[in-house]
Protein backbone atom coordinates (compact mmCIF):
# COMPACT_ATOMS: atom_id res chain seq x y z
CA UNK A 1 0.00 0.00 0.00
CA UNK A 2 0.60 3.46 -1.03
CA UNK A 3 -0.15 6.16 0.90
CA UNK A 4 0.23 9.85 0.86
CA UNK A 5 0.11 11.84 4.32
CA UNK A 6 -2.57 14.45 4.07
CA UNK A 7 -2.93 17.69 6.62
CA UNK A 8 -2.34 17.47 10.35
CA UNK A 9 -5.57 16.96 12.32
CA UNK A 10 -4.66 16.55 15.83
CA UNK A 11 -1.08 16.44 18.27
CA UNK A 12 -0.30 15.14 21.70
CA UNK A 13 2.06 14.18 23.94
CA UNK A 14 2.76 10.84 21.22
CA UNK A 15 3.48 13.46 18.39
CA UNK A 16 0.60 13.68 15.61
CA UNK A 17 -1.72 12.40 13.58
CA UNK A 18 -2.49 13.40 9.92
CA UNK A 19 -5.35 12.49 7.08
CA UNK A 20 -3.40 9.83 4.80
CA UNK A 21 -5.09 9.35 1.66
CA UNK A 22 -4.24 5.56 -0.29
CA UNK A 23 -2.85 5.92 -3.53
CA UNK A 24 -2.04 2.35 -4.73
CA UNK A 25 -2.57 -1.01 -2.86
CA UNK A 26 -2.26 -4.96 -3.51
CA UNK A 27 -4.13 -7.67 -2.71
CA UNK A 28 -6.45 -6.68 0.12
CA UNK A 29 -8.82 -3.45 -0.60
CA UNK A 30 -8.17 -0.28 2.29
CA UNK A 31 -10.73 2.58 2.89
CA UNK A 32 -9.15 5.67 0.13
CA UNK A 33 -8.62 7.38 3.60
CA UNK A 34 -7.44 6.86 6.61
CA UNK A 35 -5.46 8.48 9.49
CA UNK A 36 -1.64 8.46 10.14
CA UNK A 37 -0.52 8.13 14.05
CA UNK A 38 3.23 8.99 13.97
CA UNK A 39 5.76 9.52 16.23
CA UNK A 40 9.40 10.03 15.72
CA UNK A 41 11.45 6.49 16.06
CA UNK A 42 13.26 8.03 18.62
CA UNK A 43 10.30 8.32 21.04
CA UNK A 44 7.75 5.58 19.65
CA UNK A 45 7.57 3.53 22.54
CA UNK A 46 4.01 4.21 23.47
CA UNK A 47 3.33 4.19 19.92
CA UNK A 48 4.34 0.52 19.37
CA UNK A 49 2.42 -0.34 23.06
CA UNK A 50 -0.98 0.75 21.64
CA UNK A 51 -0.28 -0.81 18.38
CA UNK A 52 0.29 -4.25 19.95
CA UNK A 53 -3.05 -3.28 22.26
CA UNK A 54 -5.20 -2.51 18.97
CA UNK A 55 -4.06 -5.91 17.52
CA UNK A 56 -5.11 -7.66 20.51
CA UNK A 57 -8.52 -6.13 20.39
CA UNK A 58 -9.15 -5.84 16.63
CA UNK A 59 -12.32 -8.53 17.26
CA UNK A 60 -14.20 -5.82 18.57
CA UNK A 61 -16.07 -3.67 16.04
CA UNK A 62 -16.51 -0.99 18.55
CA UNK A 63 -13.10 -0.41 19.03
CA UNK A 64 -11.48 1.87 16.45
CA UNK A 65 -9.53 -0.68 13.43
CA UNK A 66 -5.85 -0.73 12.80
CA UNK A 67 -4.75 -1.90 9.66
CA UNK A 68 -0.89 -2.48 10.37
CA UNK A 69 2.05 -0.04 10.85
CA UNK A 70 4.93 1.11 9.00
CA UNK A 71 8.09 3.22 9.02
CA UNK A 72 9.03 6.32 6.67
CA UNK A 73 11.53 8.86 6.48
CA UNK A 74 10.30 12.47 5.63
CA UNK A 75 12.43 15.46 5.42
CA UNK A 76 15.51 13.72 7.73
CA UNK A 77 13.57 12.55 10.35
CA UNK A 78 12.38 9.15 10.97
CA UNK A 79 9.06 7.97 11.87
CA UNK A 80 6.91 5.70 13.09
CA UNK A 81 3.26 5.32 11.90
CA UNK A 82 0.25 3.13 12.86
CA UNK A 83 -2.39 3.37 9.96
CA UNK A 84 -6.17 3.74 11.69
CA UNK A 85 -9.74 3.79 10.67
CA UNK A 86 -10.28 7.59 9.84
CA UNK A 87 -13.46 8.86 11.83
CA UNK A 88 -14.96 10.97 9.78
CA UNK A 89 -17.70 12.44 12.65
CA UNK A 90 -14.77 13.68 14.34
CA UNK A 91 -14.87 12.88 18.06
CA UNK A 92 -17.83 12.96 20.65
CA UNK A 93 -16.65 16.28 22.79
CA UNK A 94 -18.00 17.96 19.43
CA UNK A 95 -21.40 16.86 19.91
CA UNK A 96 -23.18 19.83 22.21
CA UNK A 97 -26.06 18.09 23.87
CA UNK A 98 -27.22 14.73 22.11
CA UNK A 99 -30.61 13.77 21.68
CA UNK A 100 -30.95 10.73 24.06
CA UNK A 101 -31.88 8.19 21.71
CA UNK A 102 -28.23 8.65 20.35
CA UNK A 103 -26.63 9.04 24.13
CA UNK A 104 -27.78 5.39 24.15
CA UNK A 105 -26.88 4.19 21.23
CA UNK A 106 -23.18 5.18 21.65
CA UNK A 107 -23.03 4.46 24.88
CA UNK A 108 -24.17 0.82 24.09
CA UNK A 109 -21.24 0.67 22.08
CA UNK A 110 -18.74 2.32 24.50
CA UNK A 111 -19.78 -0.51 27.00
CA UNK A 112 -19.80 -3.33 24.24
CA UNK A 113 -15.86 -1.59 23.89
CA UNK A 114 -15.12 -2.14 27.42
CA UNK A 115 -16.60 -5.35 28.21
CA UNK A 116 -13.59 -6.42 24.99
CA UNK A 117 -11.16 -4.54 26.64
CA UNK A 118 -11.81 -5.65 30.22
CA UNK A 119 -12.15 -9.26 29.27
CA UNK A 120 -8.76 -9.32 28.02
CA UNK A 121 -7.48 -7.77 31.45
CA UNK A 122 -6.65 -4.19 30.36
CA UNK A 123 -7.79 -1.22 31.55
CA UNK A 124 -8.33 2.25 28.78
CA UNK A 125 -7.85 4.40 32.09
CA UNK A 126 -8.73 7.82 29.95
CA UNK A 127 -12.71 7.37 28.75
CA UNK A 128 -13.63 10.60 27.46
CA UNK A 129 -15.28 12.10 24.51
CA UNK A 130 -12.20 12.90 22.74
CA UNK A 131 -11.22 9.59 23.17
CA UNK A 132 -14.86 7.89 21.38
CA UNK A 133 -14.48 8.70 17.92
CA UNK A 134 -17.47 8.79 15.56
CA UNK A 135 -17.39 6.61 12.34
CA UNK A 136 -19.53 6.37 9.22
CA UNK A 137 -21.44 3.02 8.63
CA UNK A 138 -21.06 2.86 4.42
CA UNK A 139 -24.38 1.34 4.34
CA UNK A 140 -26.43 4.29 6.17
CA UNK A 141 -26.21 7.79 5.31
CA UNK A 142 -23.76 9.99 6.48
CA UNK A 143 -25.82 12.51 8.34
CA UNK A 144 -24.66 13.82 11.70
CA UNK A 145 -26.11 11.74 14.02
CA UNK A 146 -27.34 8.91 11.68
CA UNK A 147 -25.73 5.83 10.51
CA UNK A 148 -22.16 6.73 12.86
CA UNK A 149 -20.84 4.25 15.29
CA UNK A 150 -18.90 5.65 18.58
CA UNK A 151 -15.71 3.85 18.92
CA UNK A 152 -13.04 3.73 21.47
CA UNK A 153 -9.73 4.87 20.57
CA UNK A 154 -6.25 6.13 22.26
CA UNK A 155 -4.82 3.23 24.62
CA UNK A 156 -1.93 5.33 25.00
CA UNK A 157 -2.57 5.32 28.97
CA UNK A 158 -3.98 1.58 29.04
CA UNK A 159 -2.71 -0.79 31.50
CA UNK A 160 -2.88 -4.40 32.20
CA UNK A 161 -5.05 -4.81 34.98
CA UNK A 162 -2.53 -7.40 36.69
CA UNK A 163 0.26 -4.74 36.48
CA UNK A 164 1.58 -3.72 39.87
CA UNK A 165 3.38 -0.33 39.29
CA UNK A 166 6.02 0.34 42.04
CA UNK A 167 6.05 4.53 40.50
CA UNK A 168 2.36 5.05 40.27
CA UNK A 169 1.58 7.82 38.12
CA UNK A 170 -1.58 9.53 36.97
CA UNK A 171 -3.16 8.67 34.03
CA UNK A 172 -5.88 10.03 32.13
CA UNK A 173 -7.74 13.16 32.29
CA UNK A 174 -8.49 14.72 35.40
CA UNK A 175 -12.49 15.93 35.31
CA UNK A 176 -13.09 12.01 34.05
CA UNK A 177 -11.31 10.54 36.19
CA UNK A 178 -12.32 7.90 39.43
CA UNK A 179 -12.02 8.97 42.76
CA UNK A 180 -9.45 6.24 43.70
CA UNK A 181 -7.65 7.10 40.51
CA UNK A 182 -7.06 10.58 42.14
CA UNK A 183 -6.22 9.65 45.16
CA UNK A 184 -4.35 6.63 44.90
CA UNK A 185 -3.51 6.13 41.21
CA UNK A 186 -5.38 3.24 41.33
CA UNK A 187 -7.02 1.78 37.89
CA UNK A 188 -9.00 -1.13 37.60
CA UNK A 189 -12.28 -1.84 35.15
CA UNK A 190 -14.53 0.42 37.60
CA UNK A 191 -12.19 3.57 36.70
CA UNK A 192 -13.38 3.19 33.26
CA UNK A 193 -16.85 2.76 34.43
CA UNK A 194 -16.98 6.08 36.45
CA UNK A 195 -15.26 7.93 33.31
CA UNK A 196 -18.50 6.06 31.25
CA UNK A 197 -20.70 7.99 33.24
CA UNK A 198 -18.75 11.26 33.02
CA UNK A 199 -18.68 10.70 29.07
CA UNK A 200 -22.73 9.70 29.06
CA UNK A 201 -22.96 13.34 31.04
CA UNK A 202 -20.97 15.16 28.44
CA UNK A 203 -23.33 13.77 25.88
CA UNK A 204 -27.08 14.50 27.94
CA UNK A 205 -25.59 18.28 28.64
CA UNK A 206 -22.80 18.93 26.25
CA UNK A 207 -20.78 20.03 29.17
CA UNK A 208 -17.91 19.05 31.26
CA UNK A 209 -18.94 16.71 34.22
CA UNK A 210 -17.58 19.11 36.83
CA UNK A 211 -17.95 22.77 37.08
CA UNK A 212 -14.93 24.22 37.86
CA UNK A 213 -15.03 27.90 38.14
CA UNK A 214 -12.72 30.24 36.73
CA UNK A 215 -9.07 30.79 38.40
CA UNK A 216 -9.66 27.25 40.05
CA UNK A 217 -6.50 26.20 41.78
CA UNK A 218 -5.98 22.39 40.00
CA UNK A 219 -5.49 21.06 44.15
CA UNK A 220 -8.96 21.88 44.54
CA UNK A 221 -10.43 20.71 41.72
CA UNK A 222 -8.25 17.27 42.70
CA UNK A 223 -9.61 17.34 46.22
CA UNK A 224 -13.34 17.80 44.80
CA UNK A 225 -13.05 14.60 42.48
CA UNK A 226 -11.56 12.37 45.01
CA UNK A 227 -11.78 13.60 48.61
CA UNK A 228 -15.00 15.59 48.93
CA UNK A 229 -18.77 13.39 48.80
CA UNK A 230 -19.68 15.62 46.02
CA UNK A 231 -20.81 13.87 42.70
CA UNK A 232 -20.81 14.87 39.13
CA UNK A 233 -24.58 16.79 38.92
CA UNK A 234 -27.29 14.42 36.82
CA UNK A 235 -29.83 17.13 34.85
CA UNK A 236 -33.15 16.45 35.32
CA UNK A 237 -33.97 16.47 31.49
CA UNK A 238 -32.59 13.27 31.68
CA UNK A 239 -34.58 10.06 31.37
CA UNK A 240 -35.48 8.25 34.78
CA UNK A 241 -33.81 5.43 33.13
CA UNK A 242 -30.62 7.55 32.05
CA UNK A 243 -30.50 8.87 36.03
CA UNK A 244 -30.66 5.35 37.11
CA UNK A 245 -28.06 4.22 34.73
CA UNK A 246 -25.77 7.43 35.48
CA UNK A 247 -26.13 6.63 39.31
CA UNK A 248 -25.11 3.22 38.65
CA UNK A 249 -21.54 4.51 37.38
CA UNK A 250 -21.08 7.68 39.53
CA UNK A 251 -20.57 6.03 43.05
CA UNK A 252 -17.35 7.12 45.04
CA UNK A 253 -17.12 3.38 45.95
CA UNK A 254 -15.84 0.95 43.19
CA UNK A 255 -17.08 -1.71 44.37
CA UNK A 256 -20.39 -0.58 44.72
CA UNK A 257 -20.28 -0.03 40.55
CA UNK A 258 -22.30 -2.04 38.14
CA UNK A 259 -19.68 -3.82 35.86
CA UNK A 260 -19.77 -2.93 31.92
CA UNK A 261 -21.95 -6.07 31.24
CA UNK A 262 -24.02 -5.79 33.84
CA UNK A 263 -24.54 -2.41 32.38
CA UNK A 264 -25.29 -3.18 28.72
CA UNK A 265 -28.72 -5.21 30.15
CA UNK A 266 -29.59 -1.78 32.03
CA UNK A 267 -33.33 -0.48 30.95
CA UNK A 268 -31.77 2.49 29.92
CA UNK A 269 -30.34 0.59 26.89
CA UNK A 270 -33.16 -1.73 26.41
CA UNK A 271 -34.27 0.08 23.39
CA UNK A 272 -31.33 -0.42 21.35
CA UNK A 273 -31.46 -3.94 20.42
CA UNK A 274 -30.52 -6.18 17.75
CA UNK A 275 -30.53 -3.36 15.13
CA UNK A 276 -27.28 -2.01 16.99
CA UNK A 277 -25.91 -5.06 17.01
CA UNK A 278 -26.06 -5.90 13.53
CA UNK A 279 -25.02 -2.34 12.13
CA UNK A 280 -21.65 -2.97 14.28
CA UNK A 281 -21.29 -6.46 13.21
CA UNK A 282 -20.93 -5.09 9.31
CA UNK A 283 -18.44 -3.19 10.62
CA UNK A 284 -16.65 -6.24 12.03
CA UNK A 285 -16.20 -7.74 8.78
CA UNK A 286 -15.48 -4.61 6.35
CA UNK A 287 -12.04 -4.66 6.79
CA UNK A 288 -9.60 -6.83 5.67
CA UNK A 289 -6.87 -8.82 7.74
CA UNK A 290 -3.89 -6.45 8.84
CA UNK A 291 -1.48 -5.97 6.49
CA UNK A 292 2.53 -6.42 6.94
CA UNK A 293 5.70 -5.73 5.78
CA UNK A 294 4.52 -2.30 3.89
CA UNK A 295 7.47 -1.15 1.66
CA UNK A 296 8.66 2.48 2.48
CA UNK A 297 8.11 5.33 -0.51
CA UNK A 298 8.98 8.92 -0.28
CA UNK A 299 5.98 10.22 0.77
CA UNK A 300 4.67 13.87 -0.53
CA UNK A 301 2.27 16.45 1.56
CA UNK A 302 -0.87 15.71 -0.18
CA UNK A 303 -3.51 19.00 0.51
CA UNK A 304 -6.68 17.38 2.31
CA UNK A 305 -9.20 19.51 4.28
CA UNK A 306 -8.61 19.72 7.94
CA UNK A 307 -10.73 18.21 10.25
CA UNK A 308 -11.06 18.22 14.44
CA UNK A 309 -9.76 14.67 15.18
CA UNK A 310 -10.30 15.57 18.54
CA UNK A 311 -6.95 14.21 19.99
CA UNK A 312 -5.91 17.14 21.48
CA UNK A 313 -7.78 17.81 24.71
CA UNK A 314 -9.95 20.78 26.01
CA UNK A 315 -8.58 23.27 28.21
CA UNK A 316 -10.32 22.60 30.74
CA UNK A 317 -9.55 18.78 30.67
CA UNK A 318 -6.10 19.14 31.53
CA UNK A 319 -6.32 20.56 34.52
CA UNK A 320 -3.93 18.87 37.34
CA UNK A 321 -2.27 17.40 35.05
Amino acid sequence: MIWNRGETIGKGGFGLVSIANVQHQTGNQFPPIIAAKTAKVSASNSLIEEKKLLDLFKECPCILHCFGDDFTTEEGEELYNILLEYASGGCLADRKGLQENIVRQHTKSILIALCHVHKLGYVHCDVKPHNVLLVADSLHSRNKGAGEIAKLADFGSAKNIKDDEDNKEFRGTVLYAAPESIIHQEYQPESDIWALGCTVLHMITGKSPWKVEKGAKAEDVLYKIGCSHELPEIPNKASKEAKNFLKKCLIKNPKARWTADMLLSHPFLASIGDSHQQHCARQKHHFPKLFRGVNVYIIKVCTARKQDYCQQDESNDNIGQ
